[in-house]
C-alpha cells in the first residue's frame, strides 16, 4: 500500500511540475532537453527538486519490491543496479547543466542502463515471474530503449524522447508498486 501510494503521488507530482515548468518557460519541447528547465531561478529549483524526488521514489519502490519478492534471483545485483540508477537520476537533479560532465554522464547512464536493468531483471528472473509480469517488464524495457531513439531521430531536441522515457518509467514503477 505504501509503495502504491508513494508511486502515484510521485508520478502526479512529477507530471504537475512538468506542466508548470513547460507553461512558465515557453520552451519548445521539440528543440530542448528537459534539463534546460533546471538551469536557474525558481523553475530550476522546482524542476531539480522534482527530479531528485522522483529518483528517491524509484529507489524506494525498487528496494521494497525486491525485498518483498524473496524468490527472485540475483536480488543483490538488482539492489545495486536500481540504487545506482536512482543515484544517477538524483545527480541529474542535483547538478544542473552548468555541471556539464557530471550532469551528462549521470543522465546518459540513467537513460541507457534503466531499460537494460529492467530487461536483465526480467530475463534472469523469467522462471520466478508470472508470464504476464515478465512480458510487461520485457515490453516496457524494450519500449524504453527503442521509442526514445526513434523520437530523438525525429526531433532536434531530446525533450520528447525524455518525456516518452519518463512516462514509461512511471508506468513501470506503478506496475511495480501494484505487483504485490
Amino acid at each position: 500500500m505504501i509503495r502504491r501510494g508513494q508511486s502515484w503521488i510521485s508520478a502526479l507530482l512529477f507530471i504537475i511540475v512538468f506542466i508548470v515548468c513547460w507553461k512558465f518557460t515557453n520552451f519548445s519541447l521539440t528543440d530542448i532537453e528537459l534539463s534546460r528547465w533546471g538551469k536557474s531561478g525558481w523553475i530550476g529549483r522546482l524542476w531539480n527538486t522534482a527530479v531528485c524526488t522522483f529518483a528517491i521514489s524509484i529507489f524506494i519502490n525498487s528496494f521494497l519490491y525486491l525485498k518483498n519478492k524473496r524468490r527472485l534471483g540475483y536480488r543483490y545485483l538488482f539492489y545495486f543496479l536500481f540504487a545506482l540508477l536512482s543515484i544517477c537520476l538524483f545527480m541529474v537533479g542535483m547538478y544542473n547543466m552548468d555541471w556539464y560532465i557530471i550532469h551528462n554522464i549521470s543522465a546518459g547512464l540513467y537513460f541507457f542502463f534503466y531499460p537494460l536493468t529492467i530487461f536483465l531483471f526480467s530475463y534472469l528472473n523469467r522462471k520466478n515471474l508470472s508470464y504476464k509480469d515478465w512480458s510487461h517488464k520485457v515490453g516496457i524495457s524494450v519500449s524504453m530503449a527503442i521509442i526514445p531513439m526513434i523520437l530523438m531521430s525525429l526531433f532536434n531536441g531530446m525533450a520528447i524522447a525524455e518525456i516518452a522515457h519518463t512516462l514509461l518509467v512511471i508506468i513501470y514503477n506503478i506496475k511495480l508498486s501494484t505487483g504485490e
